[in-house]
């Protein structure tokens, strides 16, 4: 329970849904080519290896990729520090890149980030995120995310490859 100061300076916030999809079926290209490139490289193996990942190779999906270190917490939690952060994933989240979450992100968004990291390792392979952003409340910007694990041996996953799609919600509540 919070009280006192920190209760009357802290508001509470309602995170709205994100979607988990394992079926991969992806609406926008940048995730659908992501998985095409993460399927590539996985070449047998429950995952791709963290050094498969060539940059040099996808550099149209570069300013939607974010690679995520991933590291897992007593508990069965995970913290999550972004090793590379692509250009357009940071005009939404500012930025994050060698910084850590913690120190860019609100409690609450951190914590929403972490579920949905977790939802990926205990699936085991690549999952579909769907939801709105809520960041600085541009609840207005919705996004499509592929996040898939990839690992120094290719079967533990210590990194996380996001590819992400953003586009502007319409009035109507698409």
């Amino acid at each position: 329970m919070v009280s006192g100061r920190e209760g009357a300076n802290r508001k509470s916030i309602e995170l709205p849904p994100i979607e988990i999809d394992t079926t991969l079926a992806f609406e926008a290209e940048e995730p659908r080519k992501g998985l095409e490139y993460w399927r590539g490289k996985a070449e047998g193996r429950p995952m791709p290896r963290r050094n498969d990942i060539r940059p040099e190779e996808i550099v149209p999906l570069l300013p939607h990729m974010v690679l995520f270190d991933i590291t897992r917490m007593p508990g069965g939690g995970v913290d999550l520090f972004p090793r590379l952060a692509g250009a357009r994933f940071e005009e939404v989240f500012g930025p994050i890149h060698n910084r850590p979450l913690s120190t860019r992100l609100a409690p609450e968004i951190l914590e929403r980030w972490r579920v949905v990291a977790r939802a990926m390792l205990e699936y085991g392979g690549p999952v579909r995120a769907v939801g709105n952003v809520l960041h600085e409340d541009k609840t207005y910007i919705r996004f499509e995310l592929l996040l898939a694990p990839l690992g120094r041996d290719g079967h533990v996953a210590d990194t996380m490859f996001l590819v992400s799609h953003f586009w502007m919600r319409s009035e109507a509540g698409a």
